[in-house]
């Protein structure tokens, strides 16, 4: 790993996430980019274009849609610059970008442009009929980055990775050959690795069964652990977040399929689910890296 990308816009979310950044660069010596997108203004100004001389659309006349572009640039400029200045006075190499398309496609673009290792970025989970869903631009971005995601969502007390935890059913192969990934991202860290699969009312099994399953996977990968469980819970997304709660761990790990449709939904919604609910840490990878 060499490089981590940071996308910001700036809000209290983001800024949870950036202590991440800065120490992750810090402590493993990797370079830290930084990317904002002005995507909304964008939006707003298209549809100026569209309605221009239209005295029914207020606030919508070019002139003032172009200052407030301009300005949004000024301010976005001047905050980047703050967030590099703050890295090179840690002695972190970095990099800066302002960009004007939409947010979740510009920081794929760049990860890809610049063979970016890491997406580190703030989220914030919703509320009632919302809880399964993250802010559109996140979900995308874990969904659809070529390399894998940490989303924070609480400002951190101490950044530290002692302890990951990575929750599969262990069933499909294509998941199954990414466990080295898994492994080699624990060591990376320096993080003791705990594997465990999900038991749940509605696809219950024997324990017995679910661990020979999970130590044929890991041993065909000779992947070592510090715990293996099988964890008991109604559904899967709390299973999940219940379980490391249990184990007091810095670091959830996941793999995303990446689609979009209906194929595989149910498997990227849990993952979404996490991400918006857990307090702690979750790395996203996607199976189609």
């Amino acid at each position: 790993m060499k490089k981590i990308l940071f996308p910001t816009d700036f809000s209290d979310a983001a800024q949870n996430a950036e202590d991440y950044a800065y120490e992750l660069a810090l402590q493993y010596n990797l370079e830290l980019h930084f990317i904002h997108s002005i995507d909304v203004t964008k939006k707003y100004l298209n549809m100026s274009m569209m309605n221009s001389g239209d005295p029914s659309v207020p606030g919508f006349e070019p002139e003032l849609i172009l200052k407030t572009v301009e300005e949004e640039k000024k301010t976005a400029n001047a905050n980047l610059d703050k967030l590099k200045e703050k890295a090179e006075k840690q002695n972190i190499t970095s990099q800066v970008k302002l960009s004007s398309g939409n947010m979740h496609e510009d920081v794929i673009q760049y990860a890809k442009e610049k063979e970016i290792d890491l997406i580190v970025m703030g989220t914030h989970g919703a509320s009632g009929f919302h809880e399964a869903f993250i802010g559109s631009n996140a979900q995308k971005v874990v969904r659809l980055s070529p390399v894998p995601v940490l989303t924070i969502k609480e400002k951190p007390n101490d950044v530290k990775f002692e302890n990951v935890v990575f929750a599969s059913d262990f069933v499909e192969d294509e998941i199954i050959d990414l466990l080295p990934k898994v492994k080699d991202t624990a060591s990376f860290l320096g993080s003791g690795l705990d594997v465990v699969y999900i038991n749940t009312p509605t696809h219950f099994e024997r324990t017995d069964v679910s661990l020979k399953r999970m130590m044929s996977a890991l041993e065909k990968h000779d992947v070592s652990f510090s715990q293996c469980d099988v964890f008991n819970d109604f559904d899967i997304e709390d299973g999940i977040v219940n379980y490391a709660n249990h184990r007091d761990a810095d670091l959830i790990i996941l793999i995303t399929h990446g689609f979009s449709g209906l194929k595989k939904l149910f498997n990227d919604n849990i993952t979404e689910a996490v991400v918006n609910s857990a307090k702690r840490p979750v790395l996203s990878v996607n199976l189609q890296s």
